[in-house]
């Protein structure tokens, strides 16, 4: 399976960073870092949808739904048609690690993208940072 991130700024060089540290596959994931200068980055996209064959499958993270990086992989991903790409919006590096590390040779379908996009949900949660009296043991109650 073929996997790309592409987003505005270093946000996909820095999952990148991260999955290579948490798993040491960082090298099998492909990043474009959008706007970091003037240059089009749309030849990037192009050259990864055409490397996927027929008998492929690949997924395209973006960060922001929506969003102009978002726009511009959907307007190169629809014309060509290829229904063995996934495009999966306003990613984390949850959903990128449960696909990456799905087991080898499973195949996504819409219905397994949309159950680990359920699990790899996330809600921020603030921190209480003011110091209390309370047992160690409900640290993270």
């Amino acid at each position: 399976m073929k996997i790309l991130i592409a987003t505005h700024g270093k946000l996909a060089s820095g999952l990148q960073s991260s999955i290579n540290i948490l798993t040491g596959k960082g090298d099998a994931v492909k990043v474009i870092d959008a706007y970091l200068d003037d240059s089009d980055y749309t030849p990037k996209i192009d050259a990864f949808i055409d490397s996927v064959v027929d008998d492929e499958q690949a997924v395209i993270f973006t960060d922001l739904y929506g969003g102009s990086v978002n726009q511009k992989v959907v307007t190169r991903l629809l014309p060509k048609g290829k229904g063995n790409i996934f495009l999966i919006a306003n990613s984390n590096l949850a959903i990128i690690l449960s696909i990456l590390l799905l087991p080898e040779g499973t195949k996504l379908s819409d219905d397994k993208i949309k159950e680990l996009i359920d699990k790899s949900t996330i809600k921020p949660v603030q921190w209480n940072t003011q110091a209390n009296d309370d047992n160690d043991d409900d640290f993270f109650d």
